[in-house]
């Protein structure tokens, strides 16, 4: 498969292919603050969509562990990682009431059942 030119640019870029995403991201707080100037309504906790930084690469990482291995244990860490991430942002961005006395021990208790099925299937 042939690398497009953005893929040749960012390969060969020495600050990596993060240079976009810090572009996206200047024009993206641009935009807010241009709307926000000109009387447009904008949740007062948008600063949550911050959050969606570290998903993105988090879920980018693993789609390209998927296309390179197929489903394994290479795209579940950043694949959870991206999915937890992405509801921490839902949450706070829409002010969502969550009861974090159950939430806390509920990822508490699938981490430790994700981290036994993965000792166990090593075995």
């Amino acid at each position: 498969m042939s690398n497009t030119p953005l893929q040749q640019d960012d390969a060969n870029d020495p600050r990596g292919p993060g240079a976009w995403v810090a572009a996206l991201i200047l024009i993206g707080v641009g935009i807010v603050f241009l709307l926000q100037n000109m009387g447009y309504a904008i949740p007062g906790n948008w600063w949550a969509l911050s959050i969606l930084i570290p998903a993105v690469f988090a879920l980018i990482g693993a789609w390209k562990a998927y296309a390179a291995n197929g489903f394994g244990a290479a795209v579940i860490g950043p694949l959870i990682t991206g999915i937890v991430l992405v509801a921490l942002t839902l949450m706070f961005l829409f002010d969502l009431d969550v009861d974090w006395n159950v939430i806390w021990p509920a990822v508490l208790i699938v981490i430790g059942v994700l981290a036994l099925g993965r000792a166990y299937s090593r075995r």
